[in-house]
């Protein structure tokens, strides 16, 4: 699989295209690649965003993060904006689906609401300002499970011996 970051030679469509049959070209960073592996074991992932609701005020610049993912219960504030800026490529790209309006229907998300990174949302908020948060889930594209498939043949290790 190859996606283009120009337009497509075939088509003239913009990134990713999938309907003239032109071969594409993916570059992804060795983060994004990683990441779209872990869809290989689980389809489906859990993603929340962070939002600062004001009564009365415009919203700012730091009023909402997302997508929210948790690599682990230490991510700080700092990691987890890397993480969205990794999962906003993936899904620019449409290798992955991002939603708000489905959870996952039996997904404990209260790692999510008792993070160190929540409480530090929450530290930003000011005046009439009430934290919340949105769950939401990520699943791999068809384009996405392409990728995924080329990745396992050029990047997971290969046997030595057989």
């Amino acid at each position: 699989m190859q996606c283009c970051h120009q337009s497509c030679a075939g088509c003239g469509e913009t990134p990713c295209c999938t309907g003239c049959g032109q071969p594409k070209e993916l570059r992804l960073h060795q983060r994004e690649a990683a990441f779209l592996l872990r869809f290989a074991e689980l389809p489906f992932l859990p993603v929340v965003r962070f939002a600062l609701r004001r009564f009365g005020e415009p919203i700012q610049k730091n009023d909402n993060l997302a997508p929210v993912f948790i690599l682990e219960a230490s991510d700080t504030l700092e990691t987890i904006e890397q993480t969205a800026s990794v999962l906003d490529r993936l899904a620019q790209l449409r290798l992955i689906s991002i939603s708000y309006t489905e959870p996952l229907g039996h997904f404990n998300y209260s790692e999510y609401v008792n993070s160190s990174a929540f409480t530090e949302f929450c530290a930003q908020a000011n005046g009439f300002a009430v934290p919340e948060i949105e769950y939401g889930s990520m699943a791999l594209t068809a384009l996405g499970q392409e990728a995924i498939d080329d990745l396992e043949l050029t990047v997971l290790p290969r046997a030595k011996t057989l």
